[in-house]
């Protein structure tokens, strides 16, 4: 469910692209959209999947913190994707599963056996290969490196977080009530400009959050309830790999076989994890 997932979530560009090009759609924007629309159809899966049992304060009060990394994750990325090459914001952002292996053993007390740290560092070196950030122009380091390492930390507090609130909240509600707090911190970014934009890009990012939103949320957050949260870090790494693909197959972008090589080593590394016991 998780690999699944993180391949779902490799098709972003399938729907932003378009949108995009259609005018007056900015980073905030969709990510609202996206946001809300995975709140308004989770919701009732929420309510059904409700234990009847009191949680604790602080863990409600740990949900509307993680609305607040999940919504300073996206916006960073994409303020990363703005400010550097996509590489470069990529392989930062993706700094995010090794610090969910450094966290696991103290915030959810998972032990990280040397079979996923070898798994995380092919996956790591088969990123680097595959998007080859020395070949890309513009700034290498700077703002946007930084942004992207910021992205990481507070993707991995997401998901250390989702994975402490899986002892108190069904999986569809971690997903759903974390997004109101993520909403609010998120709105304040939104300009009003993009709020004109074509009917197009407002169906399309509709779309982004119906299908890579909603639907591979909850295949990822139920993954994530029967998953330790480095195996679960690692395969997300298939993200980026499906991306390119998506780059080749859709967009023409060119794929060098020093690309193809990283991706195969991103893949056997998922595949290791998967095979664990």
């Amino acid at each position: 469910m998780i690999a699944a997932a993180a391949a779902a979530w490799g098709t972003w560009s399938l729907f932003f692209r378009p949108a995009e090009a259609r005018g007056g759609v900015d980073a905030p924007l969709e990510v609202f959209v996206v946001f809300g629309v995975i709140l308004i159809t989770t919701a009732p899966l929420a309510i059904r999947d409700r234990p009847g049992v009191r949680r604790p304060l602080a863990a409600w009060a740990l949900l509307g913190l993680q609305g607040v990394f999940d919504a300073a994750n996206a916006l960073l990325f994409f303020w990363a994707m703005q400010r550097t090459t996509l590489a470069v914001a990529v392989l930062t952002h993706y700094l995010a599963p090794v610090l969910v292996s450094l966290g696991a053993p103290m915030i959810v007390g998972e032990r990280v056996g040397r079979r996923a740290w070898a798994a995380l560092g092919s996956a790591l070196v088969g990123l680097v290969v595959l998007l080859e950030p020395w070949r890309s122009g513009g700034p290498v380091l700077g703002a946007g490196a930084w942004l992207g390492a910021g992205s990481a930390v507070f993707f991995a507090c997401s998901l250390l977080a989702a994975k402490r609130l899986g002892r108190h909240f069904a999986p569809t509600e971690i997903l759903a009530w974390h997004m109101p707090t993520a909403l609010i911190a998120i709105l304040p970014f939104v300009s009003r400009g993009s709020l004109s934009a074509p009917p197009g890009a407002w169906a399309l990012i509709g779309l982004a959050g119906l299908g890579p939103g909603a639907i591979a949320g909850v295949l990822f957050i139920r993954g994530l309830a029967r998953t330790p949260a480095n195996r679960a870090a690692t395969l997300l790494l298939l993200e980026p790999v499906v991306a390119v693909i998506v780059g080749v197959a859709v967009f023409d972008e060119r794929l060098r076989p020093a690309a193809a090589l990283g991706g195969a080593l991103v893949l056997i590394a998922a595949a290791a994890v998967i095979t664990e016991r």
